[in-house]
């Protein structure tokens, strides 16, 4: 009995004691685990703490203008966050990289409904043209960068896009600087830059570059006034058939007596001939302070002019030399003629007879009357009594 009882109370003890052991090791497993959880949590916080400091650092590189780190984050947010990654493709792009212009244009194909996004989207592709060569692209994009149209403005760089195409003889962007050097929004003018510009375009033989040339030396701007080199560079354009400058011929004669009007009406009588309503309106102005013998006779000489400049056969300098004929003029071509620029410019079979003794004399002698006319009566006052018209001049 008494060794059955020691067996069962040895027994519970044994019970008890593996009770407590596995009381114990579960205590002591939890603690471990917890332990674990915990480590990972530390392990988990570790990391995301590295990721972070990583993800600054690239942000950081990105920002100080590290275009591999740049072109990366755009491509990571690209995946998910589409305004971010437009974020970085546009940093990548103002660095002038071709990737992240692109990036820029294919994120505006996924959101079309952004009208500020299309926008960019035409400037870069602009760009990317110009990267390639193409001047009338670069000067696009200068101008957009001028004006702020799809980017940001930066004057600075505009100019210098523009100075490069302008340097490589591409005249618009030689008319773009000689306008910009006089346009009262730039804030560092300059008249003197202006004219050089104008005379580099027409120096290639840009009629508008001409004109605008001309314009510069009649008022003086960026050098020192000239009327008659003014008047040859806008006779010179209006001669090859350019009308603007034909009409701003006319402009500028009017102010100078009788013959400067016959002049002038000689020159918005071919312009309105060749569809310059401007020009029309002002000669029928100026012909009410002529007489009818002097408008018809101005007209004969006119006619065959037009003719020969809507057929292309008009050779240099052959109008001005008629018309310093006619109204003895002193208009010498030789002193502005750039001749080592521009002595091959006509082809032999379209100078005028002119030149070579013959091609006006029928012209004169037809309005010979007109500048005996304008000859005579420099110096007194014109007979008004021909017509209602001439009765209206002063």
């Amino acid at each position: 009995m008494n060794i059955m009882g020691i067996a069962i109370g040895a027994t519970g003890l044994l019970l008890l004691l593996m009770f407590l052991w596995m009381l114990a090791h579960s205590y002591q497993q939890k603690r471990l685990e917890q332990e674990r959880r915990q480590r990972e949590v530390a392990y988990r916080k570790a990391l995301e703490r590295d990721r972070k400091q990583e993800e600054q650092l690239r942000i950081s590189k990105a920002e100080n203008g590290d275009l591999g780190m740049i072109l990366y984050l755009a491509k990571e947010a690209e995946r998910n966050h589409l305004r971010k990654a437009l974020y970085w493709y546009n940093k990548a792009a103002l660095l002038d990289s071709v990737t992240g212009m692109y990036g820029i244009i294919r994120i505006s194909t996924r959101m079309r409904d952004d009208m500020v996004l299309r926008e960019q989207s035409k400037y870069w592709k602009i760009a990317i043209a110009a990267m390639d060569g193409d001047l009338n692209a670069k000067v696009q994009m200068a101008e957009a960068l001028y004006f702020g149209r799809g980017v940001e403005q930066n004057i600075d760089k505009g100019y210098r896009l523009m100075e490069e195409a302008a340097l490589q003889q591409y005249i618009p962007a030689m008319l773009f600087l000689g306008d910009w050097m006089i346009a009262p929004e730039n804030p560092n003018p300059s008249p003197q830059a202006s004219t050089e510009w104008y005379r580099k375009a027409a120096l290639l033989r840009n009629n508008e570059g001409r004109m605008k040339l001309g314009m510069n030396y009649v008022h003086g701007i960026g050098v020192e006034e000239d009327f008659s080199q003014g008047c040859y560079w806008l006779e010179r354009a209006a001669e090859k058939g350019y009308t603007p400058a034909m009409y701003k011929a006319g402009e500028v004669w009017l102010g100078h007596g009788l013959r400067g009007r016959s002049v002038a009406y000689i020159w918005l009588f071919l312009a309105g001939q060749m569809g310059h309503e401007e020009a029309r309106v002002l000669r029928e102005q100026v012909a009410l302070n002529l007489s009818v013998d002097t408008v018809v006779g101005l007209q004969s000489l006119s006619k065959p002019m037009l003719k020969r400049i809507m057929d292309n056969k008009v050779g240099k300098h052959a109008l001005i030399k008629a018309l310093n004929k006619l109204y003895k003029r002193d208009i010498d071509y030789t002193l502005y003629d750039p001749s080592t620029v521009l002595d091959a410019e006509a082809p032999e079979h379209e100078v005028l007879q002119d030149e070579q003794g013959s091609q006006y004399g029928h012209v004169q002698e037809a309005t010979t009357a007109t500048a005996t006319t304008a000859s005579t009566t420099s110096n007194a006052p014109l007979n008004f009594s021909h017509s209602p018209m001439d009765k209206l001049a002063p």
